[in-house]
């Protein structure tokens, strides 16, 4: 160890020791005092005079005091010490004032931890595997530009080809989109369970430790169908078998084949896939056959089924990795034909939500980021208006000590350090309340049903170390923030002007209009939250009579696996038309076609029509489509089996697709051309038929235009469902359903869901507004809490800095009514300035969010509440000035009952 490394680490070691050092060099002094004294004596000089004589030869025994100090330890870390120790007391002696700002700021900090919890739990926390900084996650990008979970489909080759062709990853792992299977856990029960196919080294490779059992071995995933083993879940142990502790070895029937149990998951283990679900159990790939039947994974290129991990060496840097692993499936890619060929791959780091890199996510976190955060510029404004208050009782004290030699920035350190520390406690309270509230939210999300919220429930919202270091973040800044400006007020009065106030008064800082800014501040943020949350609110209202066009509460999507999924485009199509001809033929069905699902995503091709070009809104429909989802016909006619069969170029649109494109004209028999691949080539279409508006993309508008083409235009069929509407017993039609698939085809009886268009998709959409009006008026509440508690404390600080001048004016003949007014209004004042700034705000942040309907596909959370609503905008001005009137009011009254006599003798 170094000379000055000795030095230093013995300065650290002396704050532990600082008492008895302190005792040394008094008596140190003490002694080289006591000497020069002797000296003075005996030169001829008395006691007294040879004390005096020996002082003034040493010099400043304070100032000797602290250079020593300085040179035995670190002065900076002493001052830290002793300004804590001092803020602490501070507090300690004002306990009213402490709580309630730790309140406050607690409420602020909480909030706003909550929110970052989740986004962490999504976007940054990774995967639950050993050393996921060296894991990533395969990522496609296609020449169509298409996003989504399909960029994380590989196929089974793709993934044999780069293990052979990379050497930057120390292994590769493959995993499969979850799936339906019937399981049979006992000879007596049939359930639903969701599995996932991986390859043998999943858990090994991946580092994830089994709670018991173990994982797959590398022979039992080399012969196709050959060794049944099976690893579930630890939630499906405890749910399904009561936490038998002799599940291993248990034979599981899942679909139909007979697999033995050999491991159990941890009980934190939340799955590695992208889609928002846990399995419930996990089996080799060599049994894709048994448990996804009808389909070749193992051999077919064009079914990109599988997800792929990659766990990195420890020397290998990601970029050449990336390069290697992109080479190889560009390689693989050019032996076949792919209809979207892929441009590159990349390597994503592994988190719970893919994508959450997006530009579009991102800005969606960031804007409500940024709305809790305006309910922590609300409790810091208000803890500031606390310190000013309380700044001026202090006053006297700050003074005293600057008139004693400490200088300005001292001061300004103690002061500050009363604010963090102040800071800190909230942020200890925020962080209890929001593990507080993110409990609450875990519950929540466990009774959300699947069509809802998918399997949210396995999100891991317990706080980690990045949580913890946000929160010491915001708490730090936030006592800045809100300590610094009454503390440099603080330390910058007269001395003298202050020694004589002794106190009493603020002075030039008790007209100061900080405090007005304040409270201003604080309505201004108030008023942006209630007006965001009141048209939020419409908005649900709006939703909840939102009629979506068609009919929902009586269609079903019936989705399988059918014919190879991708592999064979032909039989894929075959499949799926055989079963719906053999589902029209069922009493149960009042209607039965192929077509797009309402409400389950966008595509908007490039529309061009004479020399415009725009996107527009497109879907395929067969013939029956309009008469299942019940879409009355306005003019024209609507697709005939022939024509759906064929794929003929023909299209039916919507009223206002006709308005936007043939604004003059009828567009019956007009032509229009569709860039349908997006490479530039125009496919001309002849509109046969207008439907009336609907909204077909989101619940939450009209679309501005949709397009129908012929379902046989789609031979692939990707974008294509079987849609039943029923009639009679729901829970009749749905066995006649099942019962038909079973007899076309068993294989794809494990696949078969049957959703409800009104329980799934609308409701999602419902769900998401209701959320997010719940959230917007959580928020608000806690705003004006804030600022109403803030409006109080300037009115009563006032009212007590006022009392020798009401006392006067009450003396004098003052009417009480103009004193209470004159007070009222003093309140009143910087809460009208707010409150306009605040709803203005609004009005531009709503305005704004209309500007993105110019995009097709865009959702209006506000249901075509316009931004300028004046029925919301009237009565939350009515609302804000009510809390600001009875905030004002208390302080008012109080003021009333001033005596005069008392008053006068106020000091």
């Amino acid at each position: 160890m170094s000379s000055e490394a000795r030095r230093w680490f013995a300065k650290f070691v002396s704050l532990f020791g600082r008492g008895r050092a302190e005792r040394d060099l008094s008596r140190e002094i003490d002694a080289h005092l006591a000497l020069l004294q002797e000296d003075f004596e005996r030169g001829g000089l008395s006691t007294a005079e040879a004390a005096l004589a020996a002082r003034r030869a040493y010099g400043g025994v304070e100032q000797t005091k602290e250079l020593h100090r300085a040179e035995r330890s670190h002065i900076w870390l002493e001052q830290f010490l002793q300004d804590l120790h001092h803020s602490t007391r501070a507090l300690l002696r004002t306990p009213g004032f402490t709580l309630l700002a730790v309140m406050a700021l607690g409420l602020g900090i909480g909030v706003n931890t909550a929110l970052f919890t989740a986004y962490n739990a999504v976007a940054l926390k990774p995967l639950p595997v050993a050393d996921p900084d060296h894991v990533v996650r395969f990522e496609r990008w296609v020449q169509s530009r298409s996003k989504g979970l399909s960029q994380y489909g590989f196929s089974y080759r793709e993934y044999i080809y780069s293990l052979s062709h990379t050497d930057q990853f120390s292994s590769l792992v493959a995993a499969s989109w979850t799936f339906s299977a019937l399981a049979a856990p006992s000879s007596t029960t049939t359930e639903r369970r969701m599995g996932q196919l991986v390859s043998a080294n999943y858990f090994a490779d991946l580092g994830i430790p089994l709670r018991i059992g173990r994982g797959f071995l590398p022979q039992e995933d080399r012969t196709p169908g050959g060794n049944p083993v099976a690893v579930i879940s630890s939630r499906y142990w405890q749910r399904g078998f009561g936490n038998d502790p002799s599940i291993l070895g248990h034979s599981l029937k899942l679909n139909g084949t007979a697999f033995t149990v050999i491991g159990v998951t941890p009980e934190d283990f939340t799955g590695t896939t992208v889609e928002v679900a846990l399995p419930d159990f996990w089996a080799p790939l060599s049994m894709q056959a048994q448990l996804v039947p009808g389909q070749n994974w193992l051999n077919s290129p064009q079914q990109q089924n599988l997800q792929i991990f990659a766990r990195l060496k420890p020397l290998s840097f990601r970029p050449s990795a990336q390069a290697q692993a992109d080479l190889a499936v560009r390689q693989l890619a050019a032996t076949y034909i792919d209809p979207d060929p892929t441009t590159s791959v990349t390597l994503q780091r592994t988190t719970y939500f893919p994508n959450t890199d997006d530009i579009r996510f991102r800005a969606l976190v960031g804007g409500v980021m940024l709305l809790v955060g305006l309910v922590l510029l609300v409790a810091c404004a208000n803890v500031g208006n606390m310190l000013l208050a309380r700044g001026a009782s202090r006053q006297c004290e700050i003074s005293t000590r600057m008139a004693l030699g400490a200088s300005r920035a001292r001061v300004l350190r103690q002061l500050l350090s009363e604010s963090i520390l102040l800071a800190l406690l909230g942020g200890a309270a925020g962080l209890s309340l929001s593990v507080w509230s993110t409990k609450l939210l875990s519950l929540a999300l466990q009774r959300l049903p699947w069509t809802i919220g998918g399997d949210l429930s396995t999100v891991n919202l317990a706080p980690d170390g990045r949580v913890l270091l946000y929160v010491l973040g915001i708490a730090i800044a936030s006592g800045i923030l809100f300590g610094l400006s009454p503390a440099l007020r603080s330390t910058r009065r007269d001395l003298t002007a202050a020694l004589k106030d002794n106190g009493t008064s603020f002075g030039n800082l008790s007209r100061s209009n900080l405090r007005s800014v304040f409270v201003a501040a604080q309505v201004a943020v108030s008023a942006l939250l209630l007006a965001t949350a009141g048209l939020l609110s419409r908005g649900v209202v709006r939703s909840q009579a939102a009629d979506p066009g068609f009919e929902t509460r009586r269609v079903f999507t019936v989705a399988a696996l059918f014919g190879g999924s991708g592999d064979d485009p032909a039989k894929t199509s075959a499949s799926r038309l055989l079963l719906r001809d053999k589902l029209r033929e069922l009493p149960e069905l009042a209607s039965v076609s192929l077509g797009a699902v309402p409400l389950s995503g966008t595509w908007t091709p490039p529309v061009v029509v004479g020399n415009s070009r725009a996107q527009m809104l497109t879907s395929y429909a067969s013939d029956g489509y309009f008469e299942t989802l019940q879409i009355p016909l306005r003019r024209g006619r609507v697709f005939s089996a022939r024509e759906s069969l064929r794929g003929d170029r023909l299209a039916v649109i919507t009223e206002s697709t006709a308005r936007n494109l043939w604004p003059t004209e009828d567009a019956l028999g007009k032509i229009f051309s569709i860039d349908i691949d997006w490479h530039g080539t125009l496919v001309p279409f002849e509109v046969i038929g207008i439907v009336k508006d609907v909204r077909f993309s989101n619940l939450t508008r009209p679309d501005p235009g949709h397009i129908f083409l012929t379902a046989g235009f789609d031979p692939q069929g990707r974008r294509q469902e079987i849609l039943a509407r029923i009639q009679g017993d729901r829970n009749r039609a749905l066995s006649a359903i099942a019962a038909v698939v079973e007899r076309s085809d068993k294989n794809l009886l494990p696949g078969l869901e049957l959703l409800n268009l009104d329980e799934g998709a609308v409701e999602l959409q419902r769900t998401m507004s209701r959320t997010f009006a719940v959230l917007a008026a959580i928020l608000a509440a806690l705003a004006v809490a804030l600022a109403g508690l803030g409006i109080y404390g300037v009115i009563a600080y006032l009212v007590s800095q006022r009392t020798r001048e009401i006392g006067i004016r009450m003396a004098l003949g003052a009417n009480s009514a103009a004193v209470w007014k004159d007070v009222i209004l003093q309140g009143l004042r910087p809460v009208v300035v707010g409150m306009l700034s605040g709803l203005t705000a609004a009005a531009v942040l709503s305005a704004l969010l209309h500007q993105t309907l110019i995009f097709p596909g865009s959702m209006d959370f506000l249901y075509g509440v316009p931004f300028y609503d004046p029925a919301t905008f009237s009565i939350l001005a009515g609302f804000i000035l009510a809390v600001a009137g009875l905030a004002s009011a208390v302080p008012a009254f109080r003021a009333l009952r001033v005596d005069p006599a008392v008053a006068l003798r106020y000091e």
